[in-house]
């Protein structure tokens, strides 16, 4: 792993000293959302009254004062009543809001209650939408929440009271529509130039000021540029012909600022031959030397970086890098990111025009503008890349080794999975003390997380990790994967076929998942299969036995796909926690959030383009045997869903660095409870 110096870890330490916390008092942006006022003041039915339902306002709906809002549903159909249609309810782009409330049912076997949370446009359309945790059967008075982070286009929210497909009777009291964070405003810093003949939709122009909101600005290569102003430069000439002030450039980097240029204008600048290539291989980038701009990478790592389409695949090389260092080199020849230094900076050339938009299934252009942020942002922190997915086995032995190199850190034997396997930890601090529990890959498809765990122990157990966790205090456990066969097989359920995340305790009785194989019945074979008894798998088994021994106080579990909103980027809380663990979820993702911000860009799946990425929501899980709501019972802690399933290891830097900086989010808030 390649180490950072102390020097900048400690000034990134120092940068996120201060958590972050809940503005106070906040303000319930719903009228009347006690139901006290008269003829429902504020509230409308969405689903008027019919033979199928009636929705109203009466004292026996009553969680606290003289009224409550009622849906009784006669069929099983969606009834709903709704606020903010009018388009009155205002929060700004970036906040985090919170809809909150009480819910009583008296349900049959189908269906339930919720709260539902809408973000809209000016256009009517949604922006984006959550969900409360579901109330089911009979019940008592619950309280129930649906949380997000606003979307860029939205202008007004929505708030319902929902009764899905359940025949029955639904109360909901007490409602409250409030902003818990307001980002601080980005500063409109306008220090990084991009001198450019590109138009202003272009996919790198965008891309790049998607990855440095408020901080570029665009000029054209023959134009005057601020410099004085400026602490970074990028030339992207899609012409590398046209006119530039090289003079002016090379004074910037002199005078210690850092300019990227891309490979083209740095070969024409210092009149070097750049060869571009085409073929049926898919090229890769070598890292010859580490370097602070190769961080996350050790020497010999080799990513793929083309362009073009299988058969043509694209790669622009220098045939000699002239009086430039070697930083990566082609499969094909020549070199691939060279750094000069130019008096008291340095200028950087790396592709900019052959490689597309890093999308998360493009495994040639993901890295695209990683060693870029790390001259101009500091993109790569903690993360680091994997040449290959190991066995479990290789896994283990890779464990193994860190505890024989960290005398801080304990290897240690758990007990048995499916199979002839066995699960096995890293711990780290005195046994006696408060447990902190992190796990992963208990869906053995989604494998990163593990590897990210496996870079926590070394960060935590290295000099460069001191006070990351308080070990004063607290110990800690890791076990990075919990279901070693579905790992080893690239499978979501071990290899008996059962998903190990529906086959724990809560709710086990009465969940029915999905006939996801089509063969007319839910069971083997079906990717949410549950097994034939509650913790009738090894690992389950183990986990519990786990958690009855270390009794933990917190709890991080960590899952992962490679979808968008609604599938990664959210905190999915567990519904039997103490009380304080919704409270404590949502500084965690503001923590990351501000920790990972202007960082990384990606187009993941199910999103309309490049994104930053961060925790967008934070919402319950519906009721499900879940391994996070054994461990949490009465006590602290969530499931984070992370970036993860891809098919080999190219996004690995990320990827770790996603998984590490969720945990120490996490360990920074969750230590700060008495």
């Amino acid at each position: 792993m390649i180490r950072h110096s102390l020097a900048l870890l400690g000034a990134l330490l120092a940068a996120m000293a201060a958590p972050v916390a809940f503005a106070a008092p906040r303000e319930n942006l719903l009228p009347n959302p006690d139901f006290e006022a008269e003829d429902a003041a504020g509230w409308e039915k969405r689903t008027p009254d019919d033979a199928d339902r009636a929705l109203s306002i009466v004292a026996e709906a009553a969680h606290s004062g003289k009224r409550g809002a009622r849906i009784t549903n006669r069929k099983a159909t969606i009834s709903r009543w709704r606020q903010g249609a009018d388009g009155k309810i205002k929060v700004p782009e970036g906040a985090t809001i919170r809809l909150s409330g009480w819910i009583r049912t008296d349900l049959g076997p189908e269906g339930y209650a919720s709260l539902r949370l809408y973000c809209m446009s000016d256009r009517g359309e949604i922006t984006a939408q959550r969900d409360s945790r579901q109330v089911i059967g009979k019940s008592d008075w619950t309280r129930v929440a649906a949380g997000m982070k606003v979307p860029e286009g939205t202008q007004y929210v929505m708030a319902y009271l929902e009764l899905q497909n359940a025949v029955g009777t639904a109360d909901y009291d007490d409602l409250s529509l409030e902003v818990l964070f307001v980002p601080e405003p980005v500063q409109v810093r306008r220090d990084l130039i991009l001198l450019t003949d590109a138009p202003e939709e272009d996919a790198t122009v965008r891309n790049l000021e998607t990855l440095y909101p408020r901080r570029i600005t665009r000029s054209a290569p023959g134009a005057q540029a601020d410099w004085e102003s400026a602490q970074g430069a990028i030339v992207y000439l899609r012409d590398p012909a046209k006119a530039l002030d090289l003079a002016a450039v090379e004074r910037f980097a002199a005078s210690g600022k850092p300019v990227v240029m891309d490979l083209g204008v740095y070969a024409r600048a210092r009149g070097l031959e750049l060869k571009e290539t085409a073929g049926e291989d898919e090229p890769t980038l070598r890292i010859v030397e580490e370097d602070p701009l190769t961080r996350g990478f050790r020497a010999g790592d080799t990513i793929p970086w083309y362009g073009g389409a299988r058969g043509a695949y694209t790669q622009r090389a220098l045939v000699t890098p002239g009086r430039a260092r070697v930083l990566a080199e082609s499969s094909r020849g020549g070199a691939l990111l060279v750094v000069e230094k130019v008096g008291q900076g340095s200028v950087l050339a790396t592709d900019l025009i052959t490689l597309p938009e890093p999308v998360w299934s493009r495994p040639g252009s993901f890295n695209k503008y990683l060693f870029l942020g790390n001259l101009l942002g500091k993109s790569a922190r903690y993360g680091r890349y994997f040449r290959e997915r190991l066995t479990y086995e290789g896994f283990v032995a890779a464990m193994r080794a860190l505890a024989a190199e960290n005398p801080a850190l304990r290897f240690k034997e758990e007990g048995p999975a499916y199979g002839d396997y066995r699960l096995y930890s890293l711990n780290l601090g005195d046994p006696s003390r408060p447990a902190f529990l992190v796990y992963g890959v208990a869906h053995g498809s989604e494998w990163e997380p593990g590897y990210g765990l496996l870079e926590l122990a070394r960060l935590l157990a290295s000099p460069e990790g001191k006070g990351l966790f308080d070990t004063s205090r607290y110990s800690l456990k890791i076990v990075p994967i919990i279901n070693p066969s579905g790992y080893d097989l690239f499978i979501r359920h071990n290899a008996n076929k059962v998903d190990l995340n529906r086959n724990a305790i809560d709710h086990w009785e009465t969940y029915q998942g999905r006939d996801s194989n089509k063969d007319g019945v839910y069971g083997p074979g079906d990717s949410d299969w549950k097994g034939t008894a509650s913790c009738s798998e090894p690992e389950t088994r183990t986990l519990r036995r786990i958690c009855e021994e270390l009794k933990p106080y917190a709890t991080l579990d960590f899952h992962g796909n490679a979808g968008g909103r609604g599938n990664n980027r959210l905190i999915l809380l567990p519904r039997y926690a103490r009380p304080e663990n919704e409270e404590l979820a949502y500084l965690v993702a503001e923590e990351f959030n501000q920790a990972f911000r202007d960082r990384y860009v990606l187009h993941e799946a199910s999103r309309p383009g490049v994104q930053q990425y961060e925790i967008e929501a934070v919402q319950w899980g519906p009721p499900r045997p879940t391994l996070t709501a054994m461990a949490t019972r009465d006590r602290l802690g969530f499931v984070c869903e992370v970036p993860a399933g891809y098919r080999s290891t190219y996004g690995t830097v990320f990827q770790t660095d996603v998984v590490i900086e969720t945990a120490l989010a996490f360990f920074r808030v969750y230590q700060k409870q008495p």
